[in-house]
């Protein structure tokens, strides 16, 4: 009998930059595999935050769509351990799942041309959520504006005609809501590095320049305030915002210590965007 192949999920996936250098670990381990069937084991996985669905979401894609691989698992424990991966629409049962703890922003993907979709589902999902603090009409406009320009940058910037993934998580106990998007393009640095003619040639100094206020690859056209304005929004509030690009992990938090990044040995693609909204 034909050995089949797996791989192990264990332990502890969080929003951090560990939790993300692990998913990349996963994609790196399953993409040297082609035309398979691939068992995740998720018997030793005590916690995954629900909000990392869209980063795990773009992996599987990506690996189905390069390598032509499939996934399977044993789905009866994943409905009895990790139900809030069905609630959430992550995966797909013949059980249905209230979703009565209203603690879940769905997991989507959306086309990078599809920006009423998108622009539908964070009006609607994301920023009427129960998790979500409450808001002055100006912060909430300036959030849904950024949120917007992030979305349009994926074809401009990153040059990705590959769907975009998203998914959010409330957490009640610790008083946040986390929410992560994910694209699949060239990433950050190969734009930027272009726009200001080498100077910037790094990932870290490629998120540094994103961040600044109206910094833009976009010829004739505005834009640059998404990021800082997001950027802006989380510092004044106390929350946190995480950009992954290339090989470097970026966070609002890290920004005051003197680490100020992180470096991933097995860098993914594109660039993941995280958003802690501190509830009020």
């Amino acid at each position: 009998m034909e050995n089949k192949v797996v791989l192990h999920l264990s332990d502890n996936f969080y929003t951090d930059f560990s939790g993300i250098k692990r998913l990349f670990e996963f994609y790196k381990s399953a993409s040297d595999y082609y035309n398979e069937t691939i068992y995740i084991d998720f018997y030793d996985l005590n916690w995954f935050d629900a909000n990392l669905s869209a980063l795990f979401g773009s992996i599987l894609a990506k690996l189905n769509k390069e390598n032509n691989l499939k996934f399977s698992t044993d789905m009866k424990f994943l409905e009895e351990h990790f139900d809030v991966l069905f609630r959430n629409g992550f995966l797909r049962s013949e059980e249905t799942y209230s979703n009565e703890q209203q603690s879940t922003v769905s997991f989507k993907s959306f086309s990078p041309t599809d920006k009423d979709g998108f622009i539908n589902y964070i009006e609607n999902d994301l920023l009427k959520h129960r998790g979500m603090p409450n808001f002055s009409e100006n912060d909430k406009n300036i959030i849904l504006d950024s949120l917007i320009e992030v979305f349009c940058n994926i074809q401009v910037h990153s040059k990705s005609d590959e769907p975009f993934y998203v998914c959010g998580q409330y957490y009640p106990k610790q008083g946040f809501l986390t929410f992560s998007m994910v694209d699949l393009g060239v990433g950050f640095l190969p734009e930027i590095e272009k726009k200001t003619k080498g100077v910037v040639d790094n990932d870290y100094d490629a998120i540094k320049w994103a961040l600044e206020k109206k910094n833009t690859t976009k010829k004739n056209r505005p834009g640059g305030l998404g990021l800082y304005n997001l950027n802006s929004y989380f510092y004044k509030t106390k929350g946190n915002f995480q950009i992954i690009t290339g090989d470097t992990f970026w966070s609002l938090e890290l920004e005051s210590t003197v680490m100020k990044k992180f470096h991933f040995p097995n860098p993914y693609v594109g660039s993941i965007l995280n958003l802690f909204f501190n509830y009020k």
